[in-house]
């Protein structure tokens, strides 16, 4: 077997990222889709002027949503872990973990914006309240990332890359705050970004040449 460096431990870090997103995160994903994006919510006005109240399905009413999210999740781990292969050539590797990491983040805002429109059939203004309030501050972060992992698709050199990566950390970590009902996504994302990280930093230790051959006289 063709030897990739950082290979085992971004493997390690992928394949933990994706039982901590499914373990730690499944509650978290629950609540944001209930009560975060009103996934499966009528929403009624009561009176003129009361508020408004969402009606809900039932826990057993998201099982189908929750093993969705946990399949495509195992789907962009595979995919990941295709991408550490030794023939994929070795620039090309922490890109493309970079990219997958933008994959669960993606699927949760798809899914957010079809809850809103779903919920908020009432009016088109009522459907945008609904995004807003939830997904408005973590979709502005996650853009910023999002410009970052493109930016490494193109960045050259050690420095200004491990610059880019740090950034992308620190997002991610904000994401995490503006929305911690995405919990699961941003593990994901983490530990595939983190994968990313390893694989360039592989790339730039010296390899080591074994011992020289010498003629003992």
């Amino acid at each position: 077997m063709t030897h990739v460096p950082g290979r085992w431990p971004s493997a390690l870090i992928v394949g933990a990222a994706l039982v901590l997103s499914i373990v730690v995160g499944g509650v978290p994903l629950l609540a944001f889709l209930r009560d975060g994006v009103h996934l499966y919510c009528e929403y009624s006005d009561v009176g003129e002027s009361a508020p408004g109240t969402y009606f809900c399905a039932d826990g057993i009413g998201y099982i189908v949503p929750l093993v969705t999210t946990f399949f495509v999740w195992t789907l962009v781990s595979a995919a990941a872990f295709v991408a550490m292969s030794a023939w994929v050539p070795a620039a090309l590797r922490p890109r493309l973990l970079g990219v997958l990491a933008l994959a669960p983040l993606a699927y949760l805002s798809w899914i957010a914006a079809g809850a809103a429109g779903s919920a908020g059939r009432t009016s088109t203004a009522q459907s945008r309240v609904l995004w807003t309030a939830p997904m408005l501050g973590v979709t502005i972060v996650l853009a910023a990332f999002a410009v970052v992992v493109l930016a490494l698709l193109v960045a050259r050199g050690a420095r200004p890359r491990l610059v880019l990566y740090i950034a992308g950390g620190a997002l991610l970590l904000a994401a995490l705050v503006a929305q911690p009902g995405m919990l699961t996504a941003i593990l994901l994302a983490m530990g595939l970004f983190g994968a990313s990280l390893i694989l360039e930093r592989s790339r730039y230790e010296p390899r080591s040449t074994g011992p020289s051959r010498r003629a003992v006289l």
